[in-house]
């Protein structure tokens, strides 16, 4: 598939997969480092992005400007928005805006402005290398992540995102990132690892299960790079 660009949210999302990329060169623009090299032989671009969906769309665009590549796969936590529970991973079947407004089928704006989309459709064979590479590891799910600029902890809010959008997972990048793909008509997927509940014991849980998440992420994309 070429080159593969790789994208966390936070520095502990990014820390094992660098550790594990040989022949790496470091490359610093625009406040983030780049790190070029290869995973279990493929050619990657890894990148910590930052929190939210402007940090997000604007690193997968200078990755794809800059570094040429061929897909994407974002890594990162995420809240629960369906039965998936903590440690178990959700594998994007689509992505969409929970906080964009006028998603209603009689809404006679959004439809006009390119790329609308009610959500983005992620690439089937990085899907399924995806699911693949949990088998044996890790119980996980194919479903919609949702994402908007905050972070869920509160029961109400998170009903309310669930009765809205129906979401598997709830996060702050992942939708951003499909739809700077969409534009340059690059393939994605996204990967989340369930951190909290998003409910309101979320900022404790987080806390605890950061790190195992993340790191379960990076061994998901691991056993994806070597089967590309």
């Amino acid at each position: 598939m070429g080159k593969i660009g790789i994208l966390g949210a936070m520095t502990s999302e990014i820390t094992l997969l660098k550790g594990r990329m040989s022949d790496r060169r470091e490359t610093t623009r625009a406040g983030r480092t780049f790190y070029e090299g290869k995973i279990s032989g493929a050619d990657v671009v890894l990148v910590c992005c930052g929190v939210g969906k402007v940090n997000s769309a604007l690193t997968c665009q200078m990755v794809i400007d800059w570094f040429g590549v061929d897909a994407v796969i974002n890594i990162g936590v995420a809240g629960s928005g369906g039965e998936a529970k903590v440690r178990e991973i959700v594998v994007s079947s689509d992505a969409i805006y929970h906080d964009l407004h006028g998603l209603n089928a009689e809404d006679e704006i959004l439809p006009q402005c390119y790329p609308f989309v009610r959500s983005f459709q992620a690439d089937p064979k990085l899907v399924q290398l995806a699911m693949d590479a949990c088998k044996g590891r890790v119980k996980a799910y194919t479903g919609r992540i949702a994402t908007g600029d905050q972070f869920i902890g509160s029961k109400d809010v998170k009903d309310d995102i669930v009765a809205r959008t129906h979401p598997m997972a709830i996060e702050m990048e992942g939708t951003s990132i499909a739809h700077a793909c969409a534009v340059n008509d690059i393939p994605f997927v996204i990967i989340r690892s369930i951190s909290d509940n998003a409910d309101d014991g979320a900022e404790m849980s987080f806390d605890t299960f950061e790190t195992i998440a993340a790191n379960d992420a990076a061994e998901i994309v691991t056993t994806m790079l070597q089967k590309l």
